[in-house]
């Protein structure tokens, strides 16, 4: 057995700086391997299976090192090895979503030349052997950005990086660990999927048709249109759907079209279309335990909207993300591993796919009852941002600086405002209804000439208000006196787009509450 590092260890790969680093492979059995960079050495010995780990002290900020591992006569250098930021960008198809398809690309393409900013794409894989059955040559390499490379990177994670770049001045490093179109019960072991999102599972199994999950991994090479992720060429659901708005009549046609193509493969045996990604724990096996204990500061969340296929899993929302980050700390053997989740914005229906919003309140209820209990968890408001027809919002750049304010600000000890407007409590007087704010500081703003998204109800009936911004606060006059309890709403909807912001232009997070 040859002397291998885990593929993410490669030529222009980043470290993280300021905490341990652990570096691992493969070796002969029982042979000792010794690993050295910036004038350390660390060293383990390969166990009976040849897999070896071993973990290097705090690495200090550099833009060029040189790693060498060796075992023996056997050594692996790996050159232009930098250090500073390392940050797991994950999630589902928003926070894959290219930077090819960005809206603003080709304003930033021609200037975004930095071999500080670097990206590698975890191979999107789902059953052992996929990266033998398809071509995978374009992913699972370290990137940097260049005009010719920038197609490759996470949009999210580009400006997230960029906006960390310019502020911190060290190299950073995003790892893209997503996976478009995938639900909470593959990201968390199969063991957790099963008891937390029991409705997903089923739906999973009734895919299956009767075929065996062992029949449905062998014949995966079968499923070229679900498994085929090396993305060798761009595909071309990518190319016609990513990059604008489609309408329900033009998604139809070209689903209609490339079904056809797909026929020849579903008549093979029944269930052999089902997608393996969605098996319980299939991404958490195959793409997140492959990653876990690469050193990084820290975690980008960005999935939540494939929960809303099955009837039932939103309202386990809070319970499924709340043992993602659980199952994932103990992967990295860090408790307090930080995640900042990004909340689902507004969504009506995606035109193009014919697929309607049904409960995003309850799974944006999850994610934020999880920000509220975990105090190495925080929340990334986008409430501004979403498409109402469209589950895709082409507009990254505001979603990956954001993330990277609370990144300075919570991780990083820096004084910069980060954190949304949050209602925290509600009084009555005399007329008034006032809205009390965190997070406000220097006065809430709207943008236009009322607030959208908010209404007044006195027993489920709308009461017609005016609103205006003093401060912190947000008093609300009814139109009309109300002896009664009253109800305030504010983004409750599946469509909505907020226009409520603090003085940093970050919206305010939904809410509702009585008084």
């Amino acid at each position: 057995m040859s002397l291998v590092l885990a593929p993410i260890f490669a030529n222009g790969m980043v470290l993280q700086r300021e905490l341990p680093v652990r570096v691992w492979g493969t070796a002969e059995p029982g042979a000792t391997v010794n690993v050295r960079i910036q004038e350390q050495d660390a060293s383990a010995v390969a166990d009976e299976r040849g897999n070896w780990s071993c973990t290097l002290a705090p690495l200090q900020v550099s833009d060029a090192q040189t790693l060498e591992v060796c075992a023996g006569s056997k050594c692996v250098t790996l050159e232009d090895v930098a250090v500073g930021e390392v940050f797991v960008a994950a999630g589902q198809s928003n926070m894959e979503f290219w930077m090819r398809y960005d809206q603003d690309v080709e304003e930033f393409r021609p200037t975004c030349d930095n071999p500080r900013i670097r990206f590698y794409d975890q191979p999107k894989c789902s059953y052992p052997g996929q990266m033998e059955d398809f071509d995978y040559s374009k992913v699972g390499i370290w990137r940097k950005a260049t005009p010719e490379d920038l197609d490759y990177f996470s949009a999210v994670g580009y400006y997230f990086a960029r906006g960390l770049e310019m502020v911190l001045d060290v190299p950073v490093g995003i790892v893209g660990c997503n996976y478009g179109g995938t639900k909470s019960s593959s990201w968390m072991t199969p063991e957790h999927a099963r008891a937390v999102q029991p409705e997903q599972v089923a739906a999973f199994n009734e895919q299956l048709q009767g075929l065996s999950y062992e029949e449905l991994l062998a014949n995966g090479r079968l499923n070229k249109m679900h498994n085929d992720k090396g993305y060798a060429t761009w595909p071309a659901w990518n190319e016609f759907f990513l990059p604008q708005t489609r309408t329900e009549k033009e998604g139809a046609a070209f689903m209609a079209a490339a079904m056809e193509g797909a026929e020849e493969d579903a008549n093979l045996k029944p269930g052999i279309l089902t997608p393996t990604k969605d098996a319980p724990g299939a991404l958490f096996t195959y793409m997140v335990l492959p990653l876990a204990g690469f050193s990084t500061r820290g975690v980008l969340w960005y999935q939540g909207e494939s929960d809303d296929e099955n009837a039932g899993a939103q309202a386990r929302y809070a319970e499924a993300l709340r043992t993602i980050i659980a199952d994932w700390r103990e992967a990295w053997q860090r408790d307090d591993l930080p995640f900042m989740v990004v909340q689902l914005p507004g969504f009506g229906t995606w035109a193009g796919m014919g697929m309607p919003a049904h409960d995003w309140p309850t799974i944006r209820a999850g994610q934020e009852q999880v920000v509220d209990e975990d105090e190495h968890v925080w929340l990334c408001s986008i409430s501004d941002l979403g498409n109402k027809y469209d589950i895709h919002p082409k507009e990254k750049k505001p979603v990956g600086e954001r993330l990277s304010l609370l990144v300075l600000r919570h991780l990083l000890g820096m004084g910069v405002p980060a954190d949304a407007p949050r209602c925290v409590g509600a009084e009555r007087k005399g007329p008034w209804v006032i809205l009390h704010f965190e997070h406000a500081e220097g006065g809430l703003v709207i943008a236009g000439a009322e607030v959208n998204a908010l209404e007044l109800l006195s027993d489920g009936t709308p009461v017609a208000f005016q609103a205006g911004a003093r401060g912190d606060r947000l008093v609300l006059a009814p139109s009309e006196p109300v002896a009664g309890p009253l109800e305030v709403r504010f983004a409750q909807n599946n469509w909505y787009r907020v226009n409520l912001y603090n003085a940093a232009q970050i919206p305010a997070v939904p809410f509702c509450v009585t008084c």
